[in-house]
């Protein structure tokens, strides 16, 4: 009888019926105390985001094992808890220490599928929260190693998947894509009969597309991922692989559907202790940087306190403000965090690094960090970085000529790598050194097509510059009579009704519109209105 419930009970758990199999795991605690009902139903909570329960429950089938004589199961439990316990913030410390005490009860037992789930946990923990990537990789292809020795293939996937997101993190995205892509290949087949593990190996994925910047990969694997975890009803590990895929979306300008997915994450876990939250929160402020939403910005940042991501984002909110000290502080900070071993994430503090030192002129600073990003730039080879790279040595340049080839660089490494919002950004600084240089025209139609990428944000620091540029050509182009009739005719007003308010003749309007219309190569009032508009005449 009590066999029979179990065995219902874990079957509702493999089919992701969660509340089915909570109910059927605590029916059996309540009558028999089995650690594995408590283990049952530390799981099923687990999915609920039921952080209190999970724990309790865990630390029961632990102590329970115990009793019991069984150190393999109690050793699976131990390391479950080396992660969880992070992930629902007891602290590092205490998720090292329960790591250690599963190494502990399998020392000597020999080459074990336990052993494997062991250091699947240590490699997990390494890469998502320790910043060891070579460690994590160590971790992980024992992991898979295990997983073969002992024909568990569920624990294969996952070192594999693992071993990927390592590389990834060191620099090796070529071969590391290669590993993700076959393990979330076969997870998402079926071969990974463990949903959790499942699920984890596809967002470890979508993590590594946001590590390399690669978009196009991401936008691939999302829809897939989106629609298995929907259907059963894997909500934490929806929350974040959105999370994650949001911040691809961010990089394409495809601001309206990050918004609504990070609002919506950030509303969901309100009372969540999840890490996930506090990426989101990260990513929303970044949003709202970009949207030129600063003080919303500054809370959400805040909020997320010391994440690599949100120091980033603060210090280039120091930079819109046009407080370059205050961004030098925060990235001399950032920069003492950041492990040497995960190149990528070496290379985004080094791309602002740079900023950050031209604009409190600490040009050596700036010059070590530029060379730096272009070795890593040139060693992983990825359009992504190859365009970071090339505007770090763009900035450096400053408004010389000889920035501009730097910025065709970083233009066209951007476009290849789908990276919208990096290349409206890379055009705005472009026009700005060719309005220097003289070429009013070039400038013109770099801000025109850095306006067009940017128009989802509506707002934000990169339109206003665009339209500053765009200013400039018109007072280029326009004396200040006409640029006074253009706002005034794009304010709807006849040509009667602006001589009227300039004290001019009718025919004197009519000549000044014609002029304009000329040197906009416009030929309609609707269109001066339009061009107006988006150049921030009115």
């Amino acid at each position: 009888m009590i066999a029979q419930e179990l065995a219902t009970a874990e079957a509702a758990l493999r089919a992701g019926r969660w509340d089915e199999a909570a109910l059927g795991f605590g029916g059996l605690i309540d009558r028999t105390g089995d650690p594995r009902a408590h283990d049952g139903l530390a799981q099923a909570a687990w999915w609920l985001d039921d952080a209190e329960t999970a724990m309790a429950a865990r630390e029961a089938a632990y102590r329970g094992f115990r009793e019991l004589g069984d150190q393999r199961a109690a050793a699976v439990v131990a390391a479950t808890m080396g992660y969880d316990s992070i992930l629902f913030g007891h602290g590092v410390p205490v998720g090292r220490g329960w790591l250690a005490r599963a190494a502990d009860l399998l020392a000597g037992l020999g080459d074990l599928p336990e052993a494997g789930w062991l250091e699947a946990r240590s490699a997990e923990v390494a890469l998502t929260v320790g910043s060891a990537a070579r460690a994590g990789l160590e971790h992980a292809r024992a992991a898979e190693l295990l997983g073969r020795t002992t024909g568990t293939d569920d624990l294969t996937m996952v070192g594999q998947a693992l071993e990927g997101l390592a590389l990834v993190q060191l620099g090796d995205v070529t071969a590391g894509m290669e590993l993700l892509d076959a393990a979330a290949g076969a997870a998402t087949a079926g071969d990974v009969e463990d949903l959790m593990w499942m699920g984890k190996i596809c967002c470890w994925l979508v993590s590594a597309c946001q590590d390399a910047r690669d978009p196009v990969r991401a936008a691939t694997w999302c829809a897939r991922i989106d629609e298995i975890c929907t259907r059963h009803d894997l909500a934490p590990l929806l929350s974040v692989c959105r999370v994650q895929y949001a911040s691809v979306q961010i990089a394409r300008c495809e601001c309206v559907a990050a918004d609504a997915v990070l609002t919506g994450v950030v509303s969901g876990l309100t009372r969540s202790v999840r890490g996930s939250r506090w990426e989101a929160v990260a990513q929303l402020g970044e949003l709202r940087r970009r949207q030129g939403r600063r003080r919303e910005a500054e809370v959400l940042l805040v909020q997320a306190d010391f994440r690599p991501d949100a120091l980033i984002s603060r210090c280039r909110l120091h930079l819109d403000r046009g407080d370059g000290d205050g961004a030098w502080s925060m990235v001399t900070e950032l920069s003492r965090g950041v492990s040497a071993d995960g190149r990528l994430a070496r290379a985004r503090v080094l791309a602002v690094v740079v900023e950050a030192a031209v604009a409190v002129g600490r040009i050596d600073a700036a010059t070590a960090a530029e060379v730096e990003l272009r070795g890593i730039a040139t060693a992983i080879g990825t359009d992504a970085l190859r365009a970071e790279s090339a505007a770090a040595r763009a900035r450096l340049a400053g408004d010389d000529a000889s920035a501009m080839g730097a910025w065709q660089d970083a233009l066209r490494y951007a476009v290849a790598a789908g990276l919208r919002f990096d290349e409206a950004e890379y055009r705005v600084a472009y026009a700005a050194v060719l309005h220097g240089q003289g070429d009013v025209g070039g400038a013109h139609d770099h801000a025109e097509r850095a306006l067009a990428l940017l128009a989802p944000l509506g707002t934000g620091p990169s339109i206003d510059r665009a339209r500053t540029l765009l200013g400039r050509h018109v007072a280029g182009v326009l004396s200040a009579r006409e640029t006074e009739v253009l706002r005034l005719l794009a304010g709807g007003l006849s040509n009667a009704e602006i001589a009227a308010e300039l004290f001019l003749s009718t025919h004197t309007v009519h000549r000044h519109v014609a002029n304009i219309y000329r040197a906009l190569d416009i030929s309609s009032r609707a269109a001066a209105a339009t061009y107006a508009t988006r150049n921030g005449i009115v």
